[in-house]
């Protein structure tokens, strides 16, 4: 259900229209908690657009974002907080991402309310977080435009249709379009409050690097991949512990394995052939093995690459998140069955000779 918190009363009716057919009884109430939020964004949405409109409309990203490039379940969350902590950068916060509508009016109303708030633990990694930590701009997306592949978490039966907006390649120009218009108005309404260069981390962007130039044709990336085989058993640990509790309708596991394999190498088809148009001095690519090994040398490294020259006043803000981080333990996985190991080999072979892991039998 957090998914969807911020939809506005006519963006329920389209998905209720889209999905009532498919909507499982237990899902009922759920969906009617929904549409009393809806009514409430719609509210909101109306005022902080009389309110800022014209502000956010005529605002200006002068200065290239920053884009976190990696797969679900890669390290890209844990380098996204670590970098972060550069206060020359601006970052959506969880509560900007799922309240994308509204956030300039509302963030300001409950901001003693949201500080008060404990940290929860996520249920895919146990990593605590708390409504001002760092968050995929992806999901702002999802709620603004209705056009993110993040919405078949809800609506499973319809990931064909929402899976179109990962790579954005087979739509109509029209939609791309409108697509770019709806990241932009969101960067455009963090850019009007925090008035600094966006750091930014959603993986889908991982496939859209065409497009994310298109836009901003001197932005920076930063790759972060990890051992193909880890990134699944991860990734199937975020369907079963978080993508399961927002879906509205029946979920089907072994679909759900192939959606991650089918993905798995949409993603990177797409990040290879588009990576050549990204200047080198504006990208930087790292395993996770690289950071886990030395978190304050990695993220050093990415500080020399791009000549950033903040590190001085950086590092003590570094040493006191990783002193605070020192006992968090990763999960355990089970081993991968056979069946679904063979199509991993088959489907992702050459991303593991690419990223330099061996292939096990």
């Amino acid at each position: 259900m957090e998914l969807l918190l911020g939809i506005t009363f006519k963006q329920w009716l389209q998905l209720f229209f889209q999905n009532k057919i498919y909507l499982t009884p237990s899902s009922w109430g759920k969906f009617l908690k929904l549409f009393i939020l809806s009514i409430r964004n719609s509210f909101f949405a109306s005022k902080e657009e009389k309110q800022f409109a014209q502000q956010y409309t005529q605002t200006e990203i002068h200065q290239p974002p920053v884009f976190i490039l990696g797969h679900w379940r890669s390290g890209t969350t844990l380098l996204h907080s670590l970098l972060s902590l550069d206060d020359q950068f601006s970052f959506p916060n969880l509560f900007e991402i799922y309240n994308p509508h509204t956030f300039l009016t509302l963030a300001p109303m409950l901001e003693q309310r949201l500080a008060r708030l404990k940290a929860q633990k996520r249920p895919m990694d146990n990593m605590k977080t708390q409504f001002s930590d760092p968050g995929e701009d992806e999901f702002a997306i999802s709620i603004l435009g209705l056009n993110s592949p993040v919405l078949a978490w809800s609506f499973p039966k319809n990931e064909t249709y929402y899976d179109r907006f990962l790579a954005l390649q087979t739509l109509p120009d029209k939609e791309i379009e409108r697509w770019k218009e709806t990241f932009l108005l969101f960067l455009k309404k963090l850019t009007l409050k925090y008035k600094k260069p966006l750091l930014l981390k959603s993986p889908q962007h991982t496939a859209r690097v065409k497009y994310l130039l298109q836009l901003f044709p001197d932005a920076k990336f930063i790759h972060i991949y990890r051992n193909p085989y880890r990134v699944f058993q991860s990734t199937l640990n975020l369907y079963k512990n978080t993508v399961a509790n927002l879906s509205l309708q029946k979920r089907d596991i072994n679909r759900d394995i192939q959606g991650i394999i089918r993905r798995y190498q949409e993603m990177f088809e797409t990040y290879f052939q588009d990576k050549a148009l990204i200047p080198s001095e504006n990208l930087i690519e790292m395993s996770f093995e690289e950071l886990e090994q030395d978190f304050r040398e990695a993220v050093h490294k990415i500080f020399k690459y791009f000549d950033w020259n903040q590190w001085d006043s950086y590092q003590p803000r570094l040493e006191k998140y990783l002193s605070e981080q020192s006992t968090y333990k990763k999960n355990d996985y089970a081993p991968i069955p056979q069946e679904w190991k063979k199509k991993i080999n088959e489907q992702w072979g050459e991303y593991f000779e690419y990223f330099g892991y061996s292939i096990e039998n």
